[in-house]
C-alpha cells in the first residue's frame, strides 16, 4: 500500500500515473497508416518524402506527448466552429449526402483529403460575392505563430484587440504547405477564397487570414500527385546529403541517404502497383491485394527501394 505521508512514495506514485497516461495516449490516439496520399502531404517540398509516405516505406513511432498534440489540433477545430458560429457564420463540416467530411479524391482513389469546413459569412459583413469559403483550422506554437502573424507584442498590449501583432509573413509564405492544401480544396470545389484560422497554443491568440486561392498551383499539385502515386521509383529528394537540415529531422533519412531497407508490407514491394478504386495489384500473382493483407506482405516481398 502507498503511504501518502511519505514524500518519496508520493513522487513515485505521480511518476507511475504519468507513465500510465503516456501508455494510454499511445493506444488511445494512435492512428492507422493513411491509405491515400493526402492533400496535406502533397504540398511538401520534398517529392521523395511524399512518395515514401504513400508507399509506406517507414512509420514514425510517436510519443504520448506528440499524440496529445496531434489530438489537440482536432479538438481545436470544434472551438473554431463554435467561435465562427457565435459571430454569425454558417459552418458546415459534414457533407449531407455522405454524412462524412467533405472530401476531394483523385488518382484513381489514391489521392485525397478532407476539408475542415465550408462556411458562409454573415450578411452584416457586406460580402456580395464568393459567399461560400472553405475553412482551414490549424494550431501553432509561438515560433510558428510569430512567423505567421508577427512578433509577440509588448506584454501590456497583449489584450488590445485586434491585430496586436504585425510584420508576419502570412500563410502563403510562412506555411506554404498549408496554403497549397487550401488551393487543392478550392480548385476541387470551385472556391476562390478560403479562411485560414490559426491559434497559438502557447497564448491562445488567434490569427485569421482571408486567402485568395491559386487554381494554377492546385493544378500543379494534382499533376504532382499523379506522378508520385503512379511512380514505381523514388522521385528526386530535396537534398543529396543527410546534412541538409530537413533531412536530419526526417523519418526517412536512413532510407534516402544510408541505403536502409524499408519496412516490409505490400505497398513497399516492387511488385505492387496502385490501380483503380484505391486498390493495389500484385504483379507477381496477378490479383488485387486484400486490404487486410497489405500491412504484412508475403514471402516474395522485394523492396521497391534499396532492395
Amino acid at each position: 500500500m502507498i503511504d501518502l505521508a511519505n514524500n518519496i512514495q508520493r513522487k513515485r506514485l505521480v511518476m507511475q500515473m504519468q507513465a500510465d497516461i503516456e501508455a494510454f495516449c499511445k493506444e488511445e490516439f494512435a492512428e492507422d497508416a493513411r491509405t491515400h496520399l493526402g492533400a496535406s502531404i502533397i504540398g511538401h517540398d520534398c517529392r521523395a518524402y511524399a512518395w515514401n509516405t504513400f508507399r509506406w516505406l517507414n512509420f514514425e513511432a510517436f510519443s504520448g506527448r506528440m499524440l496529445r498534440l496531434f489530438n489537440r489540433g482536432h479538438e481545436e477545430e470544434r472551438r473554431f466552429v463554435r467561435w465562427l458560429e457565435g459571430i454569425g457564420f454558417e459552418v458546415r463540416e459534414i457533407d449531407p449526402e455522405t454524412k462524412k467530411q467533405f472530401r476531394i479524391v483523385g488518382c484513381k482513389g489514391h489521392f485525397g483529403g478532407s476539408l475542415d469546413a465550408m462556411m458562409k459569412p454573415p450578411e452584416r459583413y457586406g460580402i456580395t460575392e464568393h459567399l461560400i469559403w472553405l475553412g482551414e483550422f490549424k494550431t501553432h506554437n509561438e515560433k510558428s505563430f510569430a512567423k505567421l502573424a508577427g512578433k509577440k507584442p509588448n506584454f501590456r498590449d497583449m489584450d488590445k484587440p485586434p491585430h496586436q501583432r504585425s510584420g508576419g509573413a502570412g500563410v502563403q509564405s510562412s506555411k506554404p504547405q498549408h496554403y497549397r492544401q487550401m488551393c487543392s480544396y478550392g480548385r476541387a470545389f470551385g472556391f476562390n477564397y478560403g479562411l485560414y484560422c490559426a491559434v497559438n497554443k502557447d497564448t491562445d491568440e488567434l490569427y485569421f487570414e482571408i486567402v485568395q486561392l491559386d487554381f494554377r498551383q492546385a493544378d500543379d499539385l494534382f499533376r504532382k500527385a499523379e506522378g508520385i502515386v503512379f511512380s514505381q521509383s523514388q522521385p528526386p529528394k530535396i537534398a543529396q546529403t543527410e546534412a541538409f537540415f530537413d533531412c536530419q529531422l526526417c523519418n526517412f533519412a536512413g532510407i534516402c541517404h544510408k541505403g536502409e531497407a524499408p519496412v516490409k508490407n505490400c505497398r513497399s514491394c516492387v511488385n505492387a502497383i496502385p490501380v483503380d478504386g484505391a486498390e493495389w495489384l500484385c504483379q507477381l500473382y496477378g490479383n488485387i491485394i486484400p486490404k487486410d493483407f497489405i500491412p504484412q506482405g508475403c514471402d516474395n516481398w522485394k523492396a521497391i527501394i534499396n532492395g
